[in-house]
C-alpha cells in the first residue's frame, strides 16, 4: 500500500431517513479537516434505509472486487477496491452501471460520487470545495479539475489575444507584398541596404515599429525584382512607382513641405526614394532633390559630423545608440557615394559642403561588426583622409569609398583643359594614390581566386553587403587604371588582366551583378575604353533584361553629346583660360612640383607596376584649399536649391525642372514641390543667398564659364546640359 494513504481526514455526513445528519470520520488522502459541511445539500433516496458510505478502506477489509471507479488510495496503489453498504455486503461503484467505461476520475470527483445515490440518475453530488484548499496538496490531489486532459492540451495550445495591427494607410501594403519585397530588398539592393540594420530592422518591422514611409520606400527600391510585382508594369524599373508615391504622399504635404520628424528613418526614406528616382529614371543627372534633403536632415538633425561621445543621447553600454549613430553616418556616405558616381560618369561636381565634412565624418565599420552588434568593441575608427588599417576588421565599403574618390579626381584630371605639365603632376599623384590604396587592402579583401570564391559564398546569405563591396572595389580598380592611361595617352589594345578580373567578378557574382549599380558601373567604364570587347556585349543584354535599357547605347550617345558641346565651346571662345581642375588636390592646383621636368616618363613604370608603390600615409584628401566655399549661414538656407549657374551680370539662364522635361514621367504630389526644388527662372535670388556648387566653382580667381554656349543632348532633357560640363 502507498505510504502516503493515511495523510489526511475529511468529515463526511451520514443521512438517516429522518432527516438527521450524523458526522462520519472517513480516512481520504490530502483533504483539509476543515472543508465546510453542506447540512442542506441533503438527498432524497428513493428507497432503502439508512446508508453509510466507505466506512473502512477495502485494504483493511482485504475486499477485492473489480470496480472501474476505485478509491483514490487503491487508485494511486494500483489495487482493486469495492464498496460496501450499511451492513457489508458489497455493492457495485457508483455511477459504474450507468455510464459503463470512462477513465479514471480525480479523487476530489470520487469523493463528490460517493455522497450521492445508489441510482445514479437521481443522485446530485456535492459542490467541489474551493479550489484554493488543494494548492498546497500532493501531486495525485491537484488533478481535481473537471476538463478532461485532452481539452486542457487543446486549450493551451491557443494563442493569446493580441491588438492587432493599425492598418496601413497604403492600401499596397499587404503582408505577404511586404515580406516578399523587404527580403528582396535586403537581398540584391546594394550599396543602399547597408544604411539599415537588419537585425534591428526586423525585429522591429516583426513589432509594426517601422515607419510606413520608410517601409513604402524599402517597396520602391526592391519591386523591380519582384516578377508578380514588376510584371504588372510597362517597365520591371517603374514597378515601385505606386509604393514611391504612396510614400510621397505620407512624408510631404500638397505644398511639398516635409512632414516627417528629421528622424534617422525619414533620413533613410529620403535616400531609398532617391535611389528609387535614379533607377526608375535610369538618370544621374537629376538634382537629387531627396538625397539635399537628406543630408540637411543628417546635418542639422542628427548631427552627422559630431562624434558620438558629443552627441547627446550617449550613455555607457548603450548599444542602440550606437547602432543608430552607424546608420547615419552610413546615409552621409551613401550619398556621398552616389555623388563620387555621378562626378565620374557625368562629370556632376560634388558638392564642396560634403568634401569638409568627408574629412570628419568616420567611415562605415565593417559589415560583420555592423550585423553583430555585440562585437562593437572590435571595430576600427576609419577616416577618408587617413591610411585604411590592414586587419581583419577594416571597413569593406571604405574601401569603396576610396577608390571611388579616385577614380573620380583621375575623371576629372583627365577630362580638363589644363597644360600638360599640370595634368602630368595630377596623373602621377592620383597613380601614386592608386597603389597605395592597392597595397592598404588587408589579406581577405585582396583579390584572389580564394578570396572571390568565399566572398561569392556571402552572396547565398542576407547579409551580403560585404561580399559586394569586395566585387565593386575590384571592378572599380581597373576601370580607374585605364583611366589613367587615357590620360597618359598610351591607351591601346584591352588589357588581359583587366579583362579578366572584371570577367571573374561578373561570372562570380552571376544574376546578382545585373541587379546593382555594379553592372551599370563596369559597362560605361569599360565601354568608354574597348566598346567593341565582345564579353561587354553579352554584360549589357543581361542588364537589359532586368532595367529594359543598354548602358552601352545611353553612355555612347551622352559621349557623343560632350565632344559636340566641347568642340561648338572651343570654337566659341578659343582664348578661354582653361578651367579649373576640381576635385584635384590642392598641392596640385598651388602648382607644387610633384616630378621634376624630364620624368614624366616614368610615370609609365609607375602605372604597370600597379602592385607596388609607396604605402606612406595618404594625404589626397586635404581639402584645405577646397574648403574656402562659405558654409551654411542659418538654418534657414534650404540645402535643395538646385545650382545656379550665372553671368557677369549675375542673372540666371537655366530652366525650371518642369520645363526641362525631369518632371514629365513622374510628377511630384503637387506642382509646388516642384518649384521648391527647382530652378528659378526669372528672378535672380538675392545677393545674401548661399552661393551654389557651379557659383563656387566661378569664385574669383577662376574663370567664368556661364557664358560659354551650351548646345542640345539627344540623352538630356534641354537646357540642363551643363551637368556635365567641365
Amino acid at each position: 500500500m502507498d505510504p502516503r494513504a493515511h495523510g489526511g481526514q475529511i468529515s463526511l455526513a451520514s443521512i438517516d431517513s429522518g432527516g438527521s445528519v450524523s458526522p462520519v470520520a472517513v480516512e481520504a488522502p490530502s483533504v483539509s479537516s476543515h472543508s465546510p459541511v453542506q447540512p442542506h445539500n441533503s438527498v432524497a433516496f428513493v428507497k432503502g434505509g439508512k446508508r453509510k458510505r466507505l466506512s473502512k478502506h477495502a485494504s483493511l477489509l482485504r475486499l477485492y472486487a473489480p470496480s472501474q471507479a476505485p478509491c483514490s488510495n487503491c487508485y494511486f496503489a494500483s489495487k482493486k477496491c469495492t464498496y460496501t453498504d450499511s451492513s457489508g455486503r458489497p455493492v457495485p461503484a457508483p455511477r459504474n452501471a450507468a455510464h459503463g467505461e470512462r477513465p479514471p476520475l480525480s479523487p476530489a470527483d470520487l469523493l463528490t460520487d460517493d455522497l450521492g445515490s445508489q441510482h445514479v440518475e437521481l443522485s446530485q453530488p456535492i459542490p467541489n470545495p474551493p479550489t484554493k484548499e488543494h494548492s498546497t496538496s500532493p501531486k495525485r490531489n491537484r488533478s481535481g479539475n473537471s476538463r478532461s486532459p485532452t481539452s486542457a492540451f487543446a486549450s493551451s495550445q491557443h494563442s493569446p489575444t493580441l491588438q492587432p495591427p493599425c492598418e496601413p494607410r497604403s492600401k499596397l501594403l499587404d503582408p505577404d507584398t511586404t515580406h516578399e519585397l523587404v527580403n528582396l530588398f535586403f537581398a540584391h539592393c546594394n550599396p543602399h541596404r547597408l544604411i539599415l540594420h537588419k537585425p534591428s530592422f526586423s525585429a522591429a518591422l516583426s513589432h509594426n515599429r517601422v515607419s510606413e514611409y520608410l517601409v513604402l520606400a524599402i517597396c520602391a527600391v526592391a519591386a523591380p525584382l519582384s516578377k508578380s510585382i514588376s510584371a504588372q508594369a510597362s517597365i520591371a524599373r517603374v514597378a515601385g512607382v505606386p509604393f514611391y508615391q504612396d510614400a510621397v504622399k505620407i512624408m510631404f504635404d500638397n505644398a511639398g513641405r516635409l512632414l516627417s520628424e528629421p528622424t534617422l528613418e525619414t533620413a533613410q526614406a529620403l535616400c531609398l526614394m532617391e535611389m528609387h528616382e535614379i533607377a526608375a529614371s535610369h538618370s544621374w543627372t537629376k538634382h537629387n532633390k531627396y538625397f539635399d534633403l537628406a543630408l540637411k536632415v543628417l546635418e542639422e538633425s542628427l548631427e552627422v559630423e559630431k562624434p558620438d561621445d558629443q552627441v547627446q543621447g550617449l550613455t555607457d553600454g548603450d548599444l542602440d545608440f550606437c547602432i543608430e549613430r552607424e546608420c547615419t553616418r552610413r546615409c552621409f556616405w551613401l550619398v556621398q557615394c552616389m555623388g563620387w558616381i555621378s562626378g565620374i560618369y557625368i562629370y556632376k561636381p560634388v558638392r564642396p559642403r560634403s568634401l569638409e565634412m568627408t574629412k570628419k565624418i568616420r567611415l562605415p565599420i565593417d559589415e560583420t561588426t555592423f550585423d553583430l552588434a555585440a562585437h562593437w568593441n572590435s571595430a576600427t575608427v576609419e577616416f577618408l583622409h587617413l591610411r585604411a588599417p590592414t586587419t581583419r576588421y577594416a571597413s569593406q565599403f571604405g574601401h569603396v569609398l576610396r577608390i571611388l574618390s579616385i577614380y573620380q579626381t583621375v575623371q576629372n584630371v583627365v577630362k580638363s583643359s589644363v597644360g600638360l605639365q599640370y595634368k602630368m603632376r595630377a596623373l602621377f599623384e592620383q597613380t601614386r594614390f592608386e597603389i597605395n590604396w592597392l597595397a592598404s587592402l588587408p589579406q581577405h579583401l585582396q583579390f584572389s581566386e580564394d578570396n572571390v570564391q568565399k566572398q561569392v559564398d556571402w552572396f547565398e546569405t542576407s547579409s551580403n553587403t560585404g561580399a559586394w563591396c569586395f566585387c565593386f572595389m575590384h571592378a572599380l580598380y581597373p576601370c580607374c587604371y585605364l583611366a589613367l592611361l587615357e590620360g597618359e595617352g598610351r591607351l591601346g589594345e584591352p588589357i588581359q588582366w583587366v579583362r579578366d578580373q572584371l570577367g571573374t567578378i561578373f561570372n562570380a557574382t552571376g544574376t546578382r551583378a545585373k541587379n546593382t549599380i555594379l553592372s551599370a558601373c563596369v559597362i560605361w567604364s569599360y565601354s568608354r575604353y574597348h566598346p567593341d570587347d565582345p564579353k561587354i556585349r553579352v554584360w549589357d543584354s543581361d542588364f537589359e533584361k532586368v532595367w529594359g535599357f543598354r548602358v552601352l547605347l545611353v553612355a555612347d550617345q551622352w559621349r557623343q553629346a560632350q565632344q559636340r558641346d566641347r568642340a561648338q565651346a572651343n570654337n566659341t571662345s578659343p582664348n578661354a583660360s582653361p578651367p579649373h581642375v576640381t576635385g584635384v588636390s590642392p598641392t596640385i592646383t598651388k602648382g607644387t612640383a610633384l616630378m621634376g621636368p624630364g620624368r614624366q616618363g616614368d610615370m609609365a613604370q609607375q602605372l604597370q607596376q600597379h602592385h607596388h608603390g609607396d604605402t606612406g600615409v595618404d594625404h589626397r584628401y586635404d581639402h584645405s584649399q577646397i574648403g574656402r566655399a562659405r558654409p551654411y549661414a542659418s538654418g534657414t538656407e534650404l540645402p535643395v536649391q538646385a545650382p545656379m549657374v550665372r553671368t557677369r551680370d549675375g542673372a540666371p539662364n537655366l530652366p525650371s525642372l518642369k520645363a526641362s522635361g525631369l518632371l514629365d514621367t513622374f510628377p511630384p504630389p503637387a506642382d509646388a514641390f516642384a518649384s521648391a526644388l527647382s530652378l528659378s527662372q526669372g528672378m535672380a535670388p538675392p545677393q545674401d543667398e548661399r552661393r551654389s556648387v557651379t557659383t563656387l566653382l566661378n569664385s574669383p580667381g577662376q574663370p567664368l564659364r556661364g557664358n560659354m554656349p551650351v548646345a542640345s543632348s539627344p540623352m538630356m532633357p534641354v537646357g540642363l546640359d551643363w551637368l556635365g560640363k567641365p
